[in-house]
């Protein structure tokens, strides 16, 4: 299970506005979305949501906070869901599409092949060259980060 993050920010609910209108935006019917950086914001109604990381082809890791106001400063408490894509296609339509994944797959297996090599050749010259393999961050560090580096809220 994913834990509780709660976040602050200094400032009244117009000037977090302010600093995400800083960013490209589009406005939808069902609300305003900004997109920067491989990070995905969300305006509906009252709602906030923060698209942390894509999760497939069209599902991904959202922070959805309750969000909480007080004088000077705005609360923002929830936990990193995962949303994906409504699946509502058919038992026999499931298998059609499984049997093309597998056909396709055979179909492409030289590729593949030749993808593997690549990334066992990689792994070689990394060892003889002693050079560390590039982390990927994981979702609440990027959750992290975009709400403190670029929405300007603070951990509590």
């Amino acid at each position: 299970m994913s834990r509780e993050h709660i976040f602050e920010f200094y400032g009244t609910k117009e000037d977090f506005l302010n600093i995400l209108n800083s960013f490209p935006n589009r406005t939808y019917l069902s609300g305003k979305l900004y997109y920067f950086n491989d990070y995905i914001v969300k305006l509906i109604d009252d709602e906030i949501h923060f698209g942390v990381e894509r999760g497939g082809h069209s599902g991904g890791y959202w922070f959805i906070p309750k969000i909480t106001e007080f004088d000077e400063r705005i609360e923002f408490c929830g936990t990193i869901r995962y949303i994906g894509s409504n699946d509502n296609q058919s038992k026999i339509r499931k298998t059609i599409d499984k049997i093309e994944e597998i056909l396709l797959f055979v179909l492409l297996l030289p590729i593949v092949l030749i993808v593997k090599l690549y990334m066992i050749i990689e792994w070689v010259m990394r060892k003889i060259c002693n050079r560390p393999k590039v982390k990927e961050k994981t979702t609440e560090e990027r959750l992290f980060d975009l709400m403190e580096n670029y929405m300007g809220c603070v951990r509590k």
